[in-house]
């Protein structure tokens, strides 16, 4: 799929580096689940989870921005109107609107091919880049712990601000920009 300049798809194993490369580095992934160096561990994984999406129980992407991968996500905790957007991590020095491009895809998706109503996800406290980008989209702070925010985005909201932001990074579906 090809969606605002940036092409995703499945993971497969051949991913198991890259994955690897993004959630060790120790600034990357201080704030997400701790990952094994071990690539054959992580292509173990990889399999299992290949059996989870099969079963329509969690999908996770690989995202390309310029014929090069830049981040992954999950889609998963899927329930019957819901669904966990998570494990996001983008490699550093990107153009900012790409990180955020890449969330929307996901929410996208959640919203309209899975054709949820919510993205319930939590987000560390600590981590303040990730708090200002997910504050763009006004989502609902359901309550929080002392590690976690925990946070629901409605379809129909995020439908508004996708909009607004949008045309704040001016870029198009195609991911064009707008000449003002």
């Amino acid at each position: 799929m090809d969606k605002y300049g940036i092409h995703l798809r499945l993971v497969n194993e051949d991913d198991a580096d890259f994955i690897i490369q993004l959630r060790t580095d120790p600034r990357l992934g201080q704030f997400i689940h701790a990952t094994d160096k071990d690539v054959e561990k992580q292509k173990e994984w990889i399999r299992q989870y290949k059996l989870r999406e099969k079963a329509g129980e969690e999908y996770y992407f690989i995202y390309y921005y310029k014929d090069e991968p830049v981040g992954v996500n999950r889609i998963y905790n899927i329930k019957e109107n819901y669904a966990t957007g998570g494990s996001w991590v983008c490699k550093p020095g990107l153009p900012i609107e790409v990180p955020i491009l890449i969330l929307i895809i996901l929410r996208e998706i959640i919203f309209e091919v899975l054709n949820l109503h919510y993205d319930k996800y939590d987000i560390r406290k600590k981590n303040f880049k990730v708090l200002r980008i997910n504050n763009l989209f006004d989502p609902l702070e359901t309550h929080e712990t002392e590690l976690d925010y925990y946070f629901e985005l409605a379809k129909e909201p995020f439908e508004k601000k996708k909009e607004y932001i949008l045309n704040l990074l001016n870029v198009n579906a195609d991911g064009s920009r707008t000449i003002c």
